[in-house]
């Protein structure tokens, strides 16, 4: 059988956020806020503004809240074949969370899945600081403006833009709409593979999407 080469994506590099992203949103961030007193705000920001010893015990609560998530960890569908077919096309394809190691540790394992790179909340700087993806990136000597940040939360979009790469909003239903501040923005894995293979510069998100669900697709491997 001949082999037939596989179309060079635009982007080089896609740093994908972990829960709600590539995997189904399982983490219940009003309760941890309900347990931490840290109300409608940011869960990081309200723990890295306590005392250091109460810094430690917040973080073991939000350690816990992960740990009882991880049975319930799944991906998005299609979000094997879209990694799979970054991997074909030579993509660098990171994972970017303020998770524990050990939540990715458990994904990966459940699933087979390898990244390019992994940065957890152990890095000195969490989103949206934009120094994890711009560790990455250098990392894999890519520059910003070839790379894509994904993810389904205002500050994986601000982290990305903050870097300098390409932002892609990741809707998942009922959740807050963040689509405002990113580049484009899509429903399911299927869409966001129109936008990595065939970027989002020089066609319309309509256009996009119409092709994905249109099944007119390059490059891709199925789901």
């Amino acid at each position: 059988m001949k082999n037939v080469p596989v179309k060079r994506f635009p982007f080089e590099g896609v740093v994908f956020d972990m829960d709600g992203t590539l995997t189904r949103p399982v983490l219940d961030f009003d309760a941890m806020r309900r347990e931490l007193g840290a109300g409608a705000g940011d869960i990081a920001a309200h723990i890295l503004g306590m005392p250091p010893d109460e810094q430690q015990k917040a973080w073991a609560t939000v350690a816990r809240h992960e740990e009882e998530a991880i049975p319930r960890q799944r991906l998005q569908p299609g979000a094997r074949a879209l990694l799979t077919a970054c991997r074909r096309a030579g993509v660098r394809i990171g994972l970017l969370t303020r998770n524990a190691q050990r939540s990715v540790d458990a994904l990966c394992e459940r699933y087979g899945l390898t990244f390019d790179a992994v940065v957890t909340r152990d890095f000195p700087f969490l989103k949206p600081h934009p120094g994890p993806v711009l560790h990455m990136l250098e990392t894999w000597g890519i520059a910003p403006s070839a790379a894509l940040m994904v993810g389904d939360y205002i500050h994986d979009i601000e982290c990305g833009r903050a870097a300098g790469t390409a932002t892609c909003f990741y809707h998942n239903p009922g959740a807050r709409d963040c689509s405002a501040a990113a580049d484009c923005t899509v429903r399911s894995m299927k869409e966001l593979q129109v936008v990595i293979v065939e970027g989002y510069q020089g066609r319309s998100q309509k256009e996009r999407i119409r092709a994905c669900l249109a099944g007119k697709l390059r490059g891709i491997v199925a789901p």
